[in-house]
Parts: structure tokens; C-alpha cells; sequence
């Protein structure tokens, strides 16, 4: 580390320069705030950070330090975006890849797609691997995305509960005047679609769906649903704002109401896997009866008695987590996202497999979706660009399509697993531990 960016640890450790304004300081100080030097500037601030904090904990965080991540912007005006706040390095995550599988899609075009997955868990690829194939050996699977939103609920009060039932009852009558309320949103990225209402004595919770183009859309619609209701407000005297989220997006949770109505995208996906490609990929006695058996007791019966909301599946936030991991997504959204509902109809001579997909919240820009490893992810599976408008998301729906068809892939393969009896056990144990089952 050169002098000068000594002198700068020296000033951070003694409180002179703020961990917010880190960044900051040293792109001024030490690079003359060139924008060529905004992530060389951003990794010295990190390290700078990490090297104080090893001081005080008394430990080596040597990996943590050296694990750059480039994440970092300029704004317009200047500020540098750090990504993240106190950023002192990176987390590694092991990324293997999965298939080719042929997926047939809207998006996708009956193309042969390989499938990133990061994961610290042992069989987790493999079982991708193996549902990959059998798949493919069917013939690919279909894919469709049929719904398209994201939500954001502000909830706001009337002055009695007969205020707040014509609210209500507008918003349920008149589409036009809904529509109408786009006028108030700033962000060109984001569009009102329709607004479901629901009153809860004189407080009426507004559950806003938008159009956000490629971007997953979060932030947009949070800001969206703060220009709507600003403007909403200052037609309706004696109105209040209680809150500009009431958690019935609902957001990062899981929720029924995402499964009735969506949000993200919804996707759908199916293949039909004949007796024959089942004895040849899996172990003795897998059928589609066998399947059919194992998918109805586990997946339904088993959720249905635990109380499970929207768990209607073998392990579908498995594959979310690493699919999210691997292509830059917001990891708090596996929560709802993987709500999954999985169905094995046996047919004569196989099955009928699905899986449904009610609220895949992910994105091709925004977030962690522009950087690193993730943007080469990206780039591999054909999901790296994004509209220049709100109405141009093919892109993500793409996106949508592959994440569904690598839950397929590991649904089909676990529940084949249990369908054999003790494997799904066994093939744990040899190779998370690297094991022999006696």
C-alpha cells in the first residue's frame, strides 16, 4: 500500500473519514476522481476497511480481502456507487454447470441450454445433470411465461370506512381512471398495469402490479407507488399514509397471494417421460406410476399436513438459490420465488410431468445482474441484455424460462430419487462425504 493511501487508513481509523464517505475519498484524493478509476478506487476502500477490521478482530481474513468484486458505478453527478455499503471484499460460492437441456420455449426456441448453478451443496449439479437428461431424452421440455408484474401495496386511511369502500369500489370499476394514475410515475421503466384493492375497515390496502421491462423491478415500483399515492392523496381530503408497503406485494415472503395472482413472472413448464426413458435413466422400479405415487404423498399429502404455503414441491429452492446465486439475483426473493408446484400424472406407458412457477421475481439488468460472474452468466445462457423501453422483457423472460427449466430438471430427478426407494439418501452420502453406502 503506497503512502498515500496509508495516510487515508490512518484518517478512516481515526473517524476523520466516514465509512460511507470511503469510497469517496479516495477516488478524489488518490485518483483525481478519473472515471476509468472507479473500481480500482472502490477495491482500495475495501481493503482499506478489511485491513482495519482484522486489526481490531485479531484475525486474517486473507480470502475475504482478495475476493474483488467490481460492483461498483458513477453516478451522473459524480458519486461514486460502492454497490454495496462497507464493503470489505467478497464471498465465494463454488459455480458448477448443468446439462445442455432442450427447452422449448416462448424465449427460448427449442435450443439446447447449459445451466449455472453456485452452490456450496454436494449432488445438487449432479441431480440437475441427471433430470437434464432424462428430459432430453424425452424430447426437451415446454416452456411458457404467462403473467408478467411486479407489486408494490402502499395502504392508506380514510376519514371513515364509507371513504374508503368507494375508493375501493373505483378502482374495481374504472379502468380508465387507473390507468390514468401513470401520469404521476417519473420512471419511463416502469408502468402501471392494475391495482387490486382490499379494505380493511377505513384503511385500504392498494396491491399496484407493474411493468418494469427486464428489470426484476423492486426499487422502480417502490418508487412508482410513492409518486401514485402522493398524487392519489391530494385528491382525496382528510386521506392519510400509513405506509408505502404493507407487505401485501408481498415481498420476500411467503405468501398466498403471489400464488393466486403472481408476481415476477408465473412460468409453466411440462414434459412427458415415457417408462422406458425413466427405467433407463433412473434405478429399478421408477415409472411413471412410481412417480405419480411418490410426487401425490410427498408433495402434496406431506405439505398439506406441515401447513406448507405454496411448498408443493420436492426441493425447488435448491435450484432457485443457486440459479439466483449464479446469475446476480436478489437472494431474499428464493423466499417467494420458490413457491413451486410440481404434478405427476401417470399416463399410459409414462407421465405427465409440470411444474409451476407462480412468482419468479429476477432480472437481466439492475443489481448484481451487471458484474462479474454473474454477467458472464448471464452471457452464457443468452439472458445478458435488457430492453431500451418498459414494454421490451425478453430478455428476463427468457431468464424466466431457463430458472424454470433447471427446477424441472432437479424436481423430476428428486422425486425419481425417493421413487427408488433409499438412493436419494445414498447418493448424498457418496458424494457430499464421499461415501459407500453399506
Amino acid at each position: 500500500m503506497d503512502k498515500r493511501l496509508e495516510d487515508v487508513k490512518k484518517r478512516y481509523e481515526a473517524g476523520e473519514i466516514k465509512t460511507q464517505r470511503l469510497e469517496s475519498a479516495i477516488f478524489k484524493e488518490i485518483y483525481a476522481a478519473d472515471p476509468n478509476a472507479v473500481k480500482d478506487a472502490c477495491n482500495d476502500a475495501a481493503t482499506i476497511r478489511c485491513l482495519c477490521l482484522e486489526d481490531r478482530a485479531g484475525v486474517r481474513l486473507d480470502s475475504i480481502r482478495n475476493a474483488r468484486v467490481d460492483n461498483c458505478s458513477l453516478a451522473p453527478d459524480g458519486r461514486v456507487l460502492s454497490g454495496i455499503e462497507s464493503k470489505i471484499g467478497g464471498a465465494i460460492v463454488p459455480m458448477g454447470i448443468a446439462g445442455p437441456v432442450r427447452i422449448n420455449g416462448q424465449y427460448v426456441k427449442n435450443e439446447e441450454i447449459h445451466l449455472p448453478l453456485a452452490t456450496n451443496e454436494a449432488a445438487l449439479v449432479a441431480g440437475v445433470q441427471r433430470g437434464a437428461k432424462a428430459l432430453n431424452l424425452a424430447g426437451g421440455l415446454k416452456a411458457i411465461v404467462h403473467f408478467d408484474g411486479m407489486s408494490r401495496a402502499p395502504v392508506i386511511e380514510a376519514p371513515d370506512i364509507a371513504e374508503a369502500r368507494k375508493l375501493v369500489e373505483r378502482v374495481e370499476s374504472d379502468a380508465a381512471w387507473v390507468d390514468s394514475l401513470n401520469r404521476y410515475i417519473k420512471d419511463p421503466f416502469v408502468r402501471l398495469t392494475h391495482i387490486e384493492p382490499y379494505q380493511l375497515g377505513a384503511k385500504v390496502f392498494l396491491r399496484l402490479v407493474c411493468k418494469t421491462g427486464d428489470a426484476m423491478g423492486m426499487n422502480g415500483v417502490t418508487k412508482a407507488a410513492a409518486d401514485i399515492t402522493r398524487g392519489l392523496l391530494s385528491g382525496l381530503p382528510g386521506w392519510k399514509l400509513v405506509t408505502i408497503s404493507s407487505n401485501m406485494c408481498a415481498d420476500k415472503k411467503a405468501a398466498h397471494v403471489n400464488v393466486l395472482n403472481g408476481r415476477g413472472k408465473s412460468a409453466q413448464t411440462e414434459a412427458f417421460l415415457s417408462d422406458e426413458v425413466l427405467s433407463r435413466v433412473f434405478k429399478k422400479g421408477v415409472n411413471g406410476r412410481s412417480l405419480e405415487k411418490i410426487v401425490f404423498n410427498k408433495c402434496y399429502l406431506g405439505s398439506a399436513l406441515s401447513g406448507t404455503i405454496g411448498g408443493f414441491n420436492v426441493n425447488a429452492a435448491n435450484t432457485i438459490a443457486a440459479f439466483f446465486a449464479a446469475t446476480g439475483q436478489d437472494l431474499a426473493h428464493v423466499v417467494s420465488s420458490s413457491a413451486c408446484f410440481v404434478q405427476a400424472d401417470a399416463v399410459d406407458g409414462g407421465v405427465h410431468f409440470t411444474v409451476s412457477l407462480p412468482g419468479l421475481e429476477l432480472a437481466t439488468i439492475g443489481g448484481g445482474t451487471l458484474f462479474g460472474t454473474a454477467r458472464e452468466a448471464l452471457e452464457l445462457i443468452g439472458c445478458a441484455g435488457f430492453g431500451k423501453s418498459v414494454d421490451e422483457h425478453e430478455h428476463v423472460m427468457r431468464l424466466a424460462e431457463i430458472c424454470a427449466a433447471a427446477v424441472t430438471a432437479l424436481e423430476l430427478n428428486t422425486a425419481c430419487a425417493q421413487a427408488a426407494g433409499y438412493e436419494m439418501a445414498d447418493s448424498h452420502v457418496k458424494l457430499a462425504r464421499g461415501e459407500e453406502e453399506k
